[in-house]
């Protein structure tokens, strides 16, 4: 998979080489899975991997509210405001399962969370948190903590394609569910992230 990165992936061969990364990376992914072993202590580090993930993307749903009503207070009435925060991840430990040095972690870390190989990642861990304004005088409704975190109201669980025994009491984010079914994380991968960053958007309509 690497190889085919930094050997094929040039200016006109970029898509053939994200198909071939494509289908490596689901191979890879049903490798890691069933290599897992779901002992008390990997439930538990799942836990925590949950619950850091959550704080991350509360702390970005505050932070994207702080900026939109800081803005808001001098958008006039003919004018549209867009705020949108997303969640990304910053750093990762050393994947496991591979023999690397610092490029090919560099390489891989690549793969996972750039375009075109990345998947759904091109849209952030999970979904992103969207405040507008528009020119009808319509303040934002703010989604909730739960539909940020579950996709709705109630505490929810998103445990498809694990082991539902061992993970029924863990309410797992939506965002773990989409980095590991929809972007072919594996849990080994989720288990390595270190930090995350928020990125924050921007967008002002003037009409003139």
């Amino acid at each position: 998979m690497v190889d085919i990165y930094e050997n094929h992936s040039g200016r006109g061969r970029k898509n053939q080489a994200a198909e071939r990364i494509e289908h490596l990376k689901l191979e890879r992914w049903r490798l890691m899975r069933d290599s897992f072993e779901w002992t008390d202590e990997n439930v538990s580090r799942i836990e925590q991997m949950n619950e850091r993930m959550k704080e991350a993307l509360l702390d970005m749903r505050r932070r994207t509210i702080e900026v939109y009503e800081s803005l808001n207070s001098w958008c006039t009435s003919d004018k549209d405001l867009h705020v949108k925060g997303t969640l990304w991840v910053e750093e990762m430990a050393a994947f496991e399962g591979w023999e690397q040095d610092e490029d090919m972690e560099a390489m891989l870390f690549d793969i996972m969370t750039r375009k075109p190989y990345c998947g759904f990642y091109v849209n952030s861990v999970s979904m992103g948190y969207d405040l507008w304004y528009d020119a009808t005088h319509q303040d934002a409704d703010y989604d909730t903590e739960n539909e940020l975190l579950y996709l709705g109201e109630n505490t929810d669980n998103w445990n498809e394609l694990m082991n539902l025994e061992k993970t029924a009491h863990l309410h797992l984010v939506y965002g773990v569910h989409n980095l590991y079914e929809h972007c072919q994380w594996s849990l080994q991968d989720l288990l390595g992230i270190l930090s995350y960053r928020t990125k924050i958007e921007i967008e002002y309509y003037n009409r003139i």
